[in-house]
């Protein structure tokens, strides 16, 4: 049986990515309406700034406590817990999301905290259960699937928030976030994952120290970790994209749901290819080159101002960084422990939700002070100037391989 065939025969691999790409869509609609209301109601980039902010915050605060609650406890009753709150946040919405005009945007930090909270908890249990219902061989092969789900989200999501938002209203956008959310939850009590030994807990703080250590100790964890979060905390370009659709290339919410998709749909792509021709040889050095190639793809989005070359640029940047999600995720599954994952994919969310909220609050910060488009091309230029300095500072990584074994 191929490697493909026996991945997508599994049935619990499968509830497993219906939940993760129902969940991805449902945050990717209220991500790109809140983004869009808070700029239409400000003008000003720098709130988007503060919304990321306010998901980031709880989520690192709590991922920690995730990880270790997830080597502690049932990894899909947290799972299920952290999908309860995330919904609880798309109610929050549906209350006050009743016209296109806000009185308030202060429904809107609110619902997006308490993503906050469930991020927190989502982020490691749903990492560390994939290792108990996927064989150890076929981690490679998980992450390659798990990343076209994503992505296919990702391209679905905004595309489709950004027209229902010009045909309807906020209020059927939420609606359906809503049902996608209760989808996600759904899918969650199908996943049937072997019981692990009961072993004496730890305290708390032993826990997350131990999980710290084996982190930073781990040379290629850490480097393919730093490599994400810094290539994504100065090259991400996509908290100014509703500033871009306003000021360059003159679109409404459409245009923002086509800018938002068209990374997923690059990704998407490059994610069909790896799942012909996985990367196993010199792993670390195409590692590294993609990461240096999305901050050269970074400058060009800066530099350019054509609506139709932009989606193209993006499209590409959601390509190569895809190779890097791919061999991150593989990285992560076959480097670490089973008693360890949850800690071990806790310190990943933080590295996540550091790239990815506090890089938008940076970039809302950049482009009020630097200006748009000066601020997109220095960020594209610290992203190559940190793979530079990766490659130098961390061997292992760059002479990394994948075992043979990994399908």
């Amino acid at each position: 049986m191929s490697a493909n065939a026996a991945i997508l025969r599994n049935r619990n691999y499968l509830f497993f990515l219906a939940f993760r790409v129902s969940m991805v869509l449902g945050f990717q609609v209220v991500a790109t309406i809140a983004q869009w209301q808070i700029y239409a109601a400000t003008h000003d980039s720098i709130y988007i700034g503060y919304l990321a902010l306010c998901e980031v915050i709880p989520a690192i605060s709590l991922s920690l406590i995730g990880g270790y609650w997830s080597d502690s406890f049932n990894r899909r009753l947290i799972a299920i817990c952290g999908s309860l709150i995330a919904t609880l946040s798309v109610t929050v919405l549906l209350l006050f999301a009743v016209a296109h005009e806000l009185n308030s945007i202060l429904p809107l930090y609110i619902a997006v905290a308490i993503t906050g909270v469930a991020r927190g908890l989502l982020g490691p249990a749903s990492t560390a259960l994939l290792g108990e219902i996927v064989a150890p061989d076929l981690y490679a092969r998980a992450a390659v699937f798990n990343s076209i789900g994503w992505h296919i989200a990702l391209i679905t999501g905004p595309a489709m928030a950004g027209l229902l938002y010009e045909a309807t209203s906020p209020l059927v956008c939420y609606r359906i976030a809503f049902v996608l959310a209760l989808l996600s939850l759904g899918f969650l009590f199908f996943i049937r994952a072997p019981g692990r030994p009961n072993k004496k807990r730890e305290k708390l703080s032993v826990a997350v120290g131990e999980g710290l250590k084996f982190v930073f100790r781990t040379q290629v964890i850490l480097g393919a970790m730093s490599l994400d979060m810094f290539a994504v905390l100065f090259g991400g370009a996509i908290a100014l994209l509703p500033a871009f659709c306003d000021q360059i290339y003159l679109t409404g919410a459409s245009g923002l749901g086509v800018l938002r998709g068209a990374p997923a749909i690059g990704a998407a792509i490059m994610g069909l290819l790896l799942v012909f021709v996985p990367i196993r040889r010199h792993a670390g050095r195409v590692l590294l080159g993609a990461v240096a190639s999305f901050g050269i793809v970074m400058i060009a989005f800066g530099i350019n101002k054509d609506f139709s070359a932009a989606i193209l640029i993006l499209a590409l940047s959601g390509a190569v960084d895809n190779i890097s999600v791919v061999m991150r995720s593989t990285i992560l599954q076959t480097h670490t422990p089973d008693a360890m994952r949850g800690r071990v994919a806790a310190v990943n969310s933080i590295f996540i939700a550091s790239s990815n909220e506090i890089g938008a609050f940076e970039s809302g910060l950049a482009a009020k002070f630097m200006g748009l488009v000066p601020s997109v091309i220095f960020g594209g230029s610290m992203t190559v100037l940190v793979v530079v300095i990766v490659a130098l500072t961390l061997p292992k990584l760059r002479r990394l391989s994948f075992a043979e074994d990994q399908k």
